[in-house]
C-alpha cells in the first residue's frame, strides 16, 4: 500500500491525532537551526530512523532471537509435558517462553516507548531553548544535541581499581546543551561548555530519581563526550551550571468504553479514541534552573502506541517469517503481516497453559488481552478476556 508520510505513521502508532503530532514535532526540529538531531531530509525519515534504532537494539538483544521463534514456533502445546530445555533454534521451552514474556512486556514496549516520547519532546523542548536563548538565559551559541547525537563514555572500574577508567562510547542523555567555545591560544583542544540536559521519561518518575540519573550524565562528561560524531576529550569539556530538562507525559487516562458494532464480516469492538491531547502541553520553571516539560499526550496514550508499534514490528516479523513459504491451515487469505501479528496472539493464548511463574503468566495474559482486544480494555484485566466478556448491545 503507497502509504503519505503522515498516513503510514498512523498506521504504525494507531493513531492519527497522535501521528500527526509527532509529524508536527519533527517538522519543527527540522527548521530548528541550533538542533543536531542527524541527517535527515524529512519527517519520514527521522521517524523511520527512529523505528530503525529501537529495532536494531530489540533484534541485538540476547533475547531478540526468542521473539522470531515466538512467532515461527511458538511454545509447546498446553498437554505436552513440561519442557525446561530446548534445542534453542525451534518451540520454545517453559523457561524461555518465560524470558520471551519478559522481553516483549520489559523491553520491546518499552524501547518503542522511549523513541515516541523523545520525538513529541522535541518541539516543546526547542520552544523552550528558544526562549531561553532570546531572554539571555543561555549563551546566543548554544546548540541542541538530541537522541543519538549524544555519546558518553562507559565508566569501567576493575574489582581492584579505585579509580574510574573510561571505556567506548555509547547512548548519552536525551539531549545536550552545548557550546563550542574558540580555540585556546595554546593549542589546546577548543573548549566545550555544557549549559543543560534534557531527560525524556516516557512515565511518570520520583523526581529524585531522574534528577540522579541528569546527574550521572554530567559525571560521565569527565571521560569526554561525542556530538554529532565529533569527539571531544575530558580536557576539553566543561561543565558550569547546566540547565536541567525534566520530560514526562501526562496522566489523564484513556476511556474503556466500549460498542460491540456489526459489520459485514461480523462484529468488531469499538473503542473511543482521543482526537488530540486531552490538555496543552505545559512548560514550568520548578526550581531554578530546573524546567519541567509536561506533554499533552498522556502516559497511557503513549504506552497504547507503543504497544501497536511492537505489533508494527510482529507484522514485519511475519512478513520474513513466512515470505515465500505456504501459511498455516486457515490462514490462507492473510497477508504475511497479518499472519505475523496473528501468530503472536495464538502463541500468546497457549503461553499461560505453560508453567510460567506467576508474574509471568500474568504478563502473557495481559499481552494477549492487549493485541486482542485492544489497550484500553486488555491492559487491566487479571484475567484472559474473551469475546464473550463484550456481547452486543
Amino acid at each position: 500500500m503507497n502509504w503519505s508520510p503522515l498516513g503510514y505513521m498512523a498506521s504504525v502508532l494507531g493513531s492519527h491525532p497522535l501521528a500527526a503530532e509527532v509529524h508536527r514535532s519533527v517538522a519543527a526540529a527540522l527548521r530548528c537551526p541550533f538542533l543536531h538531531l542527524g541527517p535527515a531530509a524529512d519527517v519520514e525519515e527521522v521517524f523511520h530512523r527512529s523505528l530503525d534504532a529501537a529495532v536494531r537494539d530489540i533484534e541485538a538483544h540476547p533475547r531478540g532471537k526468542l521473539f522470531r521463534r515466538l512467532i515461527e514456533h511458538g511454545p509447546h502445546l498446553p498437554d505436552d509435558p513440561a519442557a525446561p530445555a530446548s534445542d534453542g533454534e525451534t518451540t520454545l521451552s517453559d523457561l524461555e517462553c518465560g524470558a520471551c514474556v519478559e522481553f516483549v512486556f520489559s523491553h520491546m514496549v518499552n524501547r518503542f516507548k522511549g523513541e515516541l516520547t523523545e520525538l513529541l519532546a522535541l518541539e516543546p523542548c526547542l520552544g523552550l531553548v528558544e526562549g531561553m536563548l532570546r531572554d539571555g538565559r543561555l549563551p546566543p551559541g548554544t546548540r541542541l544535541y538530541w537522541a543519538d547525537t549524544v555519546q558518553e563514555r562507559r565508566r569501567v572500574r576493575a574489582p581492584e581499581e579505585k579509580q574510574t577508567t573510561w571505556g567506548g562510547f555509547t547512548k548519552g542523555a536525551d539531549g545536550l546543551l552545548a557550546e563550542h567555545l574558540p580555540r585556546r591560544k595554546d593549542r589546546s583542544p577548543a573548549l566545550l561548555e555544557v549549559h543543560g540536559v534534557v531527560e525524556v521519561k516516557s512515565m511518570t518518575r520520583p523526581a529524585k530519581r531522574v534528577l540522579a540519573q541528569i546527574d550521572r550524565h554530567l559525571g560521565r562528561l569527565r571521560g569526554g563526550v561525542r556530538l554529532d560524531g565529533t569527539v571531544h576529550p575530558p580536557e576539553a569539556v566543561r561543565v558550569g551550571r547546566p540547565v536541567r530538562i525534566v520530560v514526562v507525559p501526562a496522566t489523564w487516562k484513556l476511556s474503556r468504553e466500549w460498542e460491540n458494532v456489526p459489520t459485514e464480516a461480523g462484529r468488531t469492538l469499538v473503542v473511543p479514541q482521543p482526537e488530540g491531547p486531552m490538555c496543552p502541553t505545559r512548560v514550568e520553571e520548578a526550581a531554578p534552573g530546573l524546567w519541567r516539560v509536561v506533554l499533552g499526550w498522556s502516559q497511557e496514550a503513549i504506552e497504547q502506541a507503543a504497544y501497536e508499534m511492537t505489533f508494527w514490528y510482529m507484522s514485519q516479523v511475519g512478513r520474513h517469517v513466512y515470505a515465500g513459504r505456504p501459511l498455516p491451515k486457515g490462514w490462507e487469505r492473510m497477508t504475511p503481516e497479518e499472519a505475523g501479528r496473528n501468530a503472536v496472539k495464538m502463541m500468546l493464548y497457549y503461553m499461560p497453559l505453560r508453567p510460567l511463574s506467576p508474574r509471568q503468566e500474568r504478563l502473557a495474559v495481559k499481552l494477549y488481552n492487549v493485541y486482542s482486544f485492544g489497550y484500553p480494555l486488555g491492559v487491566d484485566s487479571p484475567v484472559m478476556l474473551w469475546p464473550e466478556d463484550f456481547p452486543a448491545g
